[in-house]
């Protein structure tokens, strides 16, 4: 049996930023959805690897990315 990781990233707020997030998170090893909901934008990001180093790596690289973007806005 192959070990699997996962870690989840949820966000919400504006359309327009959920769109930047879902472009950061079109990486290898990522699958990012949105949904409307009460006028915000709910934006999930799972990312999986069987290798929990190489999902740490992942995972803070779009951190670093998502701060980014929370900057700029």
């Amino acid at each position: 049996m192959v070990e699997s990781h996962e870690a989840t990233i949820q966000w919400s707020g504006t359309a327009l930023m959920a769109q930047r997030i879902l472009a950061a998170a079109d990486r290898p090893h990522c699958e990012a959805f949105s949904q409307e909901e009460d006028g915000e934008t709910l934006v999930s990001v799972v990312v999986q690897h069987t290798k929990l180093q190489e999902l740490r790596d992942i995972v803070d690289a779009l951190l670093v990315d998502l701060a980014d973007i929370e900057e700029s806005a």
